[in-house]
């Protein structure tokens, strides 16, 4: 076995960090401190909750200076620094995370359950002894070759750090098992981050419009907003308004509304409908033929909802029946929000 099982409390740990008892290796790691605040927030409130994290590796090897063992972090060093830094007092929690009684609050500020709950948390340390750095990067590189390939979202998750992917995971946690509940989600999506790409796609229409959106444009939102997001706490307010509508709108009803794509439209809808940003305009302006057609006929929902059902008895309603198909085409989601804002 050329790693071992050594789960070390935090306590533990952090003396052993300040003591320079486990070190970091640089032709390992990356420099220290490259994650965003809420980055380290979100780790540190999951550390309190008691949620399993990823696995620490160390490199046991004896230094003949000093004739001691010495640590050497192989895998880990963002949460190290984070245990340390809190350990240390040196940062306090975000006042954006999830659970209200610790937001703003550093490690002394605790409550005496949540102080035990980080220094007594076992983290999970698998520990290299007695072989050779070569050994270790073969480990790595057979571990990563049998891992199951991510997908896109899972891929920009791992590649952007800044503040428009925590604010992503802030709104994951407010509101994805209540998109499951409703049907929207499943628990494979919510782990395979498909709530993510939904919330997205939903930031995105109302920053781009009523555009064609792919990979590709997905990436370009979290680039413009990944070293500065001033805009969080009123998008936020907007996703807010949108998902709290939208949810119990399509909560026990037909099906058909509990698709991703219908339900992102439902929820710019009651967006555009509270804070009238404009999306109402711009969709007819994508598309003039269905907004022509919605302002002549009367919309009702449930005719909606047949015709896609049987898309032969409503020839009138062609246009949206396919526009439920090109889902992330642009003048697809128009449609979709021209009928859908008549009838909701």
């Amino acid at each position: 076995m050329l790693a071992v099982y050594s789960p070390m409390s935090v306590g533990d740990y952090c003396k052993a960090l300040n003591d320079g008892l486990i070190i970091v290796n640089d032709e390992y790691q990356r420099n220290a401190g490259i994650w965003a605040p809420y980055a380290r927030s979100f780790f540190i409130e999951s550390i309190l909750l008691e949620y399993p994290i990823p696995k620490i590796f160390l490199y046991s090897k004896v230094d003949l200076r000093t004739r001691s063992t010495i640590k050497e972090i192989v895998d880990g060093q963002q949460r190290s620094h984070t245990l340390q830094q809190f350990y240390n007092r040196k940062f306090r929690l975000s006042i954006k995370i999830e659970t209200e009684e610790l937001r703003g609050k550093g490690y002394n500020q605790l409550s005496e359950e949540f102080q035990s709950a980080f220094i007594s948390y076992s983290l999970p340390i698998d520990e290299f002894r007695g072989v050779q750095p070569l050994q270790i990067q073969e480990s790595f590189r057979r571990m990563n070759a049998s891992n199951v390939p991510l997908n896109d979202e899972e891929q920009r998750n791992a590649k952007f750090q800044g503040p428009f992917k925590w604010f992503i995971q802030r709104v994951s946690q407010r509101f994805s098992e209540s998109l499951r509940t409703a049907g929207v989600l499943s628990r494979k999506d919510i782990i395979r981050m498909g709530d993510s790409r939904l919330y997205s796609e939903i930031v995105h229409t109302i920053v781009n419009g009523f555009v064609t959106t792919k990979g590709p444009q997905i990436d370009a939102l979290y680039k413009r907003f990944n070293s500065t997001f001033a805009e969080e706490e009123q998008y936020y307010t907007y996703l807010e308004a949108g998902l709290g509508g939208a949810i119990p709108a399509v909560t026990g009803g037909p099906r058909e509304l509990q698709r991703g794509y219908m339900f992102q439209t439902i929820a710019l809808i009651f967006i555009d409908r509270q804070f009238n940003l404009g999306l109402a305009a711009a969709a007819a302006d994508a598309a003039p033929e269905a907004a022509g057609s919605v302002a002549a006929n009367p919309v009702d929902l449930g005719i909606l909802i047949d015709a896609l059902r049987d898309p032969e008895a409503h020839p009138p309603l062609v246009d949206f029946v396919e526009a439920t198909k090109g889902t992330n085409v642009g003048k697809a989601k128009a449609i979709r929000f021209l009928y859908l804002g008549a009838a909701v």
